[in-house]
C-alpha cells in the first residue's frame, strides 16, 4: 500500500473513532435530556390536572372530570391518564397508542427511554379525594432522538467526505517531493542524473530531497571519474600524444584483428617528404606543428567520406596510416587520390617548403597475413614516390580472387538478385555465460547472414557489406534478416533463447526502416521481447540522439539493443549513461592477445566495472580458447562469443 493510501486510511480511521465517540456521547446526552423532560412533563401535567380536577371531584361532577381528562389525553402527548378515588377505584381511565413514526425497533431497544409516571393528589378541602396518574407518550421523544441521530450521521458523513477530499489534495501536494525523489531514484537506475531544483517547505522532506540531490551528483561524478580514468588509460596506451591519432601499437592491434576476423578493406600509408630537413631548417616546434596539421588534415578528409568505418594512426616521424574496412578497390583508390591531391594545401598554407609534400601507398587486404599487407602497403608507398610528387599508388595482392573481378555495377545486380530470390541463409553462433563452469548456458544466439550467388557460391561478407552500402541496399538486407529471425522466434525455433541481429548504422537513422521495424514488432509482441538488435559503435557514435530515439522506441516493444565493437574508436564513454542499452560487446581487438597484454586486461576490467555500474551487461567477442574464456570470466565479463565458445551453425 502506498504512503498516501496509508495516511488516508489513518485519517479516515481517526475520523471514524472521533465520530463514534462524539456520536455516542451526543446520543447519551440527548437521551438523558429526554428522560428528564419526560419525567418533568409527566409530573407537571399530573400536578396541574390534579389541581384542576379537585373542585369537580368534590362536587362529584364526573362528567366535567371525564371531559377535562379527555382533553389532556386526546392531545396525543400522553400514553395514559388515570383518575382514581380514595380507595383506588378508577373514575376515568384514558389511553393512547404510542406512535413511533418509522423509528426502527432496533433503535428503540438500543436506546430505551424511561417514562416514569407523574402522580398528584386530588383534594377536597384538607382531605384527599382521589389520585391522578399521568404517563407521557414516548413516541415523540423517540422520533426526536432518531431525527437527531440521522442528522448527525449525515452531517458527519458529509464532513468526512469533504475532509477526506481535502486531505487527499493536501497529502498529494505535501507528498509530491517524495514522488519526485522516487522518480529521481528511477532515473538513476536508467542512467540519468536529474537534480531537483525546487525544494519542499517541509523540513523533513527538504532534508530527504537535499540528500538525494547530493547522492545523485556523487553518483554522476563517480561515473565521470571512472570513465575519465579509463579514457586516460586508453589514451596513454593507444593514442599518440602529439597528434591525437592512434599510435603504432593501436594500429597493429586493430589491423591484426581485422585481418584475423576476415574483414575486407585497405591500408593507406602517407609519408611527408624531407621531414628531417624540415625540422633542421624550421625547428622541432614547427615540425610538431606540421605533424599536428597533417593529422587534422587526414582525419578531416576521412570523416568527410561516406563510409565512417576507419581509423587513423601516427606510426612514427612523418609516417601516417589510415585503415578503412568494408570498402572495395574503387573506394580505397578514391580516398588515396583525395589524400594525395590534397597535400598541395600544405604548400599553399606555408607549411611545406616545396610542392612535393608527400605520397600515399594503398594496399587492399582480404585474407592475407599482417606482414603481407604491410609489405604491400610499403611497396605501394615506395612506388608512389617513384611516380612523381603527391601521387598515390594501389596494390591488390588478392586480385586473382574470383570474388573481386566483378564490377561495382555487377555486384549490385548480384545482391539484388540474392534478395529477390531469397538466397539468404542464417548461421547461429552462441553467446554463453562467462562464469558458467558447465559451459552450456546460452545467453543468446547471434544471427550471421550468408549470401549465395546464382551458382550457389557463398559471397563473403567482406564483399557484400560494402557493396550493399554503395548501392543503398543496407535497409533491404536488414529487413530480410529481421523478418527471418522474427519468424523463427514466433515459431519458438530456439525456445525462449533470444537472438541478436546486427543491422547497419544507416538503418537506425532511416525513419522508414524504423517505422517498418516497429510495425513488425507490434505484430509479434512475444517474439519482439526475444529479439536483440546490435549496432556497431563506430557507425553510430556521431549521432547519439538518433540512437537514443531508436533505443527508446524499441523498448516500447520490449526489444533490447546492444552496442557491438565497443571501444574500437576513441570516443568518450560518457554517452553510455544517456542510452538505455542492454549490453555492450567489447571489440575483439582487445580480446586478441589478452593473455599477454596486461593493459588490455585492465582496460576490459575497468570497462566492465563502469558498465555494471550502469546496469549494462558486457560480452567479449573473438574468444579463441579455454584460457581466454577463464581469464575473461575472472574479469567479471557476463558472456563470451567466438570460435572457442561455439562455431556458427545452421540450427
Amino acid at each position: 500500500m502506498t504512503l498516501l493510501k496509508q495516511l488516508l486510511a489513518m485519517i479516515v480511521l481517526l475520523f471514524v473513532l472521533l465520530f463514534a465517540g462524539t456520536f455516542t456521547l451526543s446520543i447519551q446526552n440527548t437521551r438523558s435530556y429526554l428522560n428528564n423532560q419526560l419525567q418533568t412533563i409527566s409530573q407537571d401535567t399530573a400536578t396541574s390536572l390534579g389541581m384542576s380536577l379537585s373542585p369537580h371531584i368534590s362536587k362529584h361532577d364526573y362528567v366535567v372530570v371525564e371531559r377535562m381528562v379527555s382533553a389532556v389525553s386526546d392531545s396525543g402527548y400522553y400514553r395514559e391518564v388515570v383518575v382514581t378515588d380514595v380507595e383506588g377505584k378508577p373514575i376515568v381511565h384514558k389511553t393512547q397508542l404510542v406512535n413511533l413514526n418509522n423509528v426502527p425497533k432496533w433503535f428503540i431497544k438500543l436506546f430505551t427511554l424511561e417514562t416514569p409516571p407523574g402522580e398528584a393528589l386530588i383534594m377536597d378541602g384538607w382531605q384527599q379525594a382521589g389520585l391522578v396518574k399521568v404517563l407521557v407518550n414516548p413516541g415523540y421523544a423517540y422520533m426526536a432522538l432518531w431525527s437527531s441521530v440521522v442528522q448527525s450521521f449525515w452531517w458527519f458523513a458529509g464532513m468526512s467526505l469533504l475532509a477526506s477530499a481535502l486531505g487527499m489534495v493536501a497529502l498529494h501536494y505535501i507528498l509530491r517531493p517524495l514522488r519526485a525523489v522516487e522518480a529521481q531514484a528511477r532515473a538513476i537506475c536508467n542512467r540519468e542524473y536529474p537534480v531537483q531544483s525546487k525544494l519542499p517547505w517541509t523540513l523533513e522532506l527538504r532534508s530527504v530531497v537535499e540528500a538525494m540531490n547530493r547522492m545523485t551528483c556523487k553518483v554522476k561524478e563517480m561515473f565521470q571519474e571512472q570513465a575519465a580514468s579509463i579514457e586516460r588509460l586508453r589514451s596513454e596506451n593507444y593514442r599518440d600524444p602529439l597528434t591525437g591519432l592512434a599510435n603504432r601499437r593501436y594500429f597493429e592491434m586493430q589491423l591484426e584483428h581485422l585481418i584475423k576476423t576476415g574483414e575486407h578493406g585497405a591500408v593507406l600509408l602517407l609519408e611527408l617528404n624531407n621531414f628531417k630537413e624540415y625540422n633542421t631548417k624550421r625547428g622541432y616546434q614547427a615540425g610538431d606543428e606540421l605533424l599536428r596539421n597533417a593529422a587534422g588534415f587526414i582525419e578531416a578528409i576521412c570523416k568527410a567520406r561516406p563510409s565512417p568505418e576507419y581509423f587513423t594512426a601516427h606510426l612514427s616521424g612523418a609516417n601516417f596510416a589510415v585503415v578503412v574496412y568494408n570498402v572495395d578497390e574503387q573506394e580505397a583508390s578514391a580516398l588515396g587520390d583525395q589524400l594525395a591531391h590534397s597535400l598541395l594545401r600544405f604548400k599553399e598554407r606555408g607549411l611545406a617548403d616545396s610542392e612535393e609534400v608527400g605520397h600515399v601507398g594503398v594496399a587492399l587486404f582480404s585474407g592475407q597475413t599482417y606482414s603481407e599487407v604491410m609489405s604491400a602497403a610499403d611497396l605501394a608507398l615506395r612506388t608512389a614516390q617513384q611516380e612523381g610528387p603527391n601521387t598515390m599508388h594501389l596494390i591488390d595482392s588478392a586480385k586473382s580472387g574470383a570474388n573481386t573481378v566483378n564490377t561495382s555495377m555487377r555486384w549490385g545486380e548480384v545482391l539484388r538478385d540474392a534478395l529477390q530470390n531469397n538466397r539468404l541463409s542464417l548461421l547461429m553462433q552462441p553467446v554463453k555465460g562467462a562464469a558458467d563452469h558447465s559451459r552450456n548456458t546460452i545467453l543468446h544466439y547471434e544471427a550471421l547472414m550468408q549470401l549465395t550467388n546464382e551458382n550457389g557460391e557463398v559471397i563473403p561478407a567482406g564483399i557484400y557489406v560494402p557493396m550493399a552500402k554503395r548501392h543503398g541496399l543496407s535497409t533491404d538486407f536488414d529487413k530480410a534478416i529481421v523478418t527471418e529471425v522474427l519468424a523463427r522466434l514466433v515459431s519458438k525455433r530456439y525456445g525462449d533463447t533470444p537472438v541478436a541481429v546486427n543491422i547497419f548504422p544507416a538503418s537506425v537513422q532511416n525513419k522508414a526502416f524504423v517505422d517498418w521495424l516497429c510495425a513488425e514488432l507490434a505484430t509479434a509482441p512475444d517474439a519482439a521481447s526475444r529479439l536483440l538488435i546490435e549496432i556497431p559503435e563506430y557507425g553510430i557514435i556521431e549521432n547519439i540522439d538518433a540512437l537514443s530515439e531508436f533505443v527508446n522506441k524499441l523498448l516500447m516493444y520490449r526489444t533490447r539493443v546492444g552496442l557491438d565493437h565497443f571501444g574500437r574508436g576513441f570516443s568518450s564513454f560518457g554517452y553510455l549513461s544517456q542510452l538505455k542499452l542492454d549490453y555492450i560487446k567489447v571489440d575483439g581487438s582487445y580480446v586478441h592477445g589478452i593473455l599477454e597484454s596486461k593493459d588490455n586486461q585492465f582496460f576490459i576490467e575497468s570497462i566492465t566495472k563502469v558498465a555494471h555500474g550502469l546496469d549494462l551487461k558486457v560480452y567479449a567477442v573473438s574468444v579463441e580458447n579455454e584460457a581466454e574464456w577463464n581469464l575473461l570470466a575472472s574479469l567479471r565479463m557476463d558472456g563470451v562469443l567466438g570460435y572457442g565458445v561455439g562455431y556458427p551453425a545452421d540450427i
